[in-house]
């Protein structure tokens, strides 16, 4: 695992600042991380619970400005700027832990499917085509027959809620002061800021067959995981930039008594390791001539770092039902089902360990698998899912301490369900024997939630 820290003087807007009068005798310091400012733990120090979690991605963020969150300690004034960026920064953790609730696990249904001939005393195949890639099918292994693969996804994380996080706007405002006429209350900190997620995924599972209908499998997913952050700040001196008092007009800037008013703030973490494990069961209930429906259930196991972005901290159980129809080589299949997440510290407050909700997912997907030959198979999927009651974000017109609308947008944070959209494509390729290569490709179609515009995925699976 790595972090780093740096500061310098810079070609973007800037990030913050902090609060305080300083008075004869005394100074009032605020001790306050960007992600909840709005809690006083004391001059130079830390929440317990963050001094504990040093260098891990979910503190990344809080840590940006030092252990005090922004200051600008200047001669006559300690200035503190908050945001609803720096109170609410909760909701960017909150919506990768979403994400790390729903990344697309790959299917562990065999791309080779039997059934047992009783009349023969032989297993027949049951479909023609190899499968789907990250969707279920209806057919099962076959009594005691046993299916492993090995997929890579790589997941780089482009917009929140449609909003690019290559570059967004946030707007700090002054704290309060003693006096609320205060020329101090007019100034704001614009931000411009840039956000880098990137989450690798490679996925082992395995499937055995307990019955001609009945099969177990397991995914256990080894997760890379690294934020990087570059926020950069600019101080506007709407209140104090015509203050005849130099120790007033110079009240606010990142040199002290000088007129610096940008400055560049970047650091960021990374983190590999165990995800959370996933067991699904599955039972294919009904038999058709052409058709089958079964139902299944994954449970998630919190065994991944939440605070390293590795895993969601929160159990989980998924129920869905799957109905898969064959004819020839065409095999169409829908799913849908419901994820109920538990309580995680992502979905409350990491600077305090406090707990909370992460958004239950109604889950609903479609799609059709072609054998184009006997060794190569297409599929396509649509996969769709509304997280409900979930963290949003949008922009929306800044206003300063002092009750005056600003021209500077910043980031406004709201709960609400959402609906995500993606359409995955992809193929598998028969080499030898029972061996597939899978290579597929997802491609976002919303915008909706926190999300990467194209995802890949590369493969090897095999049928002893």
């Amino acid at each position: 695992m790595t972090g780093h820290l740096s500061i310098d003087w810079p070609s973007l807007p800037a990030l913050r600042c902090c609060v305080g009068v300083r008075r004869p005798g005394r100074i009032v310091a605020f001790g306050l991380a960007l992600a909840g400012c709005g809690v006083l733990y004391g001059q130079s120090s830390q929440p317990p619970n963050q001094q504990r979690n040093q260098g891990k991605l979910a503190f990344v963020i809080p840590n940006l400005y030092g252990p005090d969150g922004l200051r600008l300690d200047n001669p006559d004034h300690d200035a503190h700027f908050d945001s609803s960026f720096q109170e609410n920064f909760g909701p960017f953790n909150s919506a990768v832990a979403s994400q790390l609730t729903s990344l697309p696990i790959p299917s562990p249904a065999s791309g080779f499917t039997y059934t047992f001939d009783r009349t023969l005393g032989i297993y027949e195949r049951t479909a023609q085509t190899f499968g789907p890639i990250l969707t279920e099918r209806a057919e099962t292994l076959g009594k005691d027959r046993f299916y492993f693969g090995f997929t890579f996804q790589h997941f780089s994380f482009d917009d929140i809620d449609g909003i690019s996080l290559n570059s967004f706007p946030t707007v700090f405002t002054h704290s309060d002061t003693v006096d609320p006429d205060s020329p101090f209350l007019q100034d704001v900190v614009t931000t411009d800021n840039l956000l880098d997620i990137q989450i690798g995924q490679f996925t082992s599972f395995f499937s055995y067959g307990l019955t001609d209908r009945v099969d177990l499998s397991v995914a256990i997913p080894l997760v890379s995981s690294t934020l990087d952050v570059v926020s950069a700040a600019t101080v506007r001196p709407i209140g104090t930039a015509n203050a005849p008092d130099d120790a007033v007009r110079l009240a606010h800037t990142f040199g002290q008594g000088r007129d610096v008013r940008s400055q560049t703030f970047s650091s960021g973490s990374s983190a590999t390791g165990l995800g959370d494990i996933i067991v699904r069961l599955k039972g294919h209930t009904n038999r058709w001539e052409r058709s089958g429906l079964a139902f299944a259930a994954d449970i998630r196991l919190p065994t991944g770092d939440e605070l390293n972005f590795l895993g969601t901290g929160a159990p989980g159980f998924k129920p869905f039902a799957i109905f898969s129809y064959n004819y020839d080589k065409i095999s169409p299949h829908v799913n849908v089902g419901y994820q109920f997440n538990g309580e995680s510290i992502l979905g409350g407050d990491v600077r305090t360990g406090q707990t909370g909700d992460l958004p239950d997912q109604f889950l609903y997907s479609a799609g059709v698998d072609l054998g184009v030959s006997s060794k190569f198979s297409f599929a396509a999927d649509f996969l769709g899912q509304r997280n409900i009651d979930a963290q949003r974000v949008s922009l929306g017109e800044a206003i300063s301490a002092a009750g005056v609308p600003t021209s500077f947008n910043t980031l406004h944070f709201s709960r609400d369900s959402v609906n995500t959209a993606d359409a995955a494509f992809g193929f598998k390729i028969n080499p030898a024997s029972t061996l597939l290569v899978t290579f597929n490709v997802i491609v976002k179609l919303n915008d909706g939630g926190l999300r990467s515009r194209v995802t890949p995925l590369v493969g090897l699976s095999f049928t002893p």
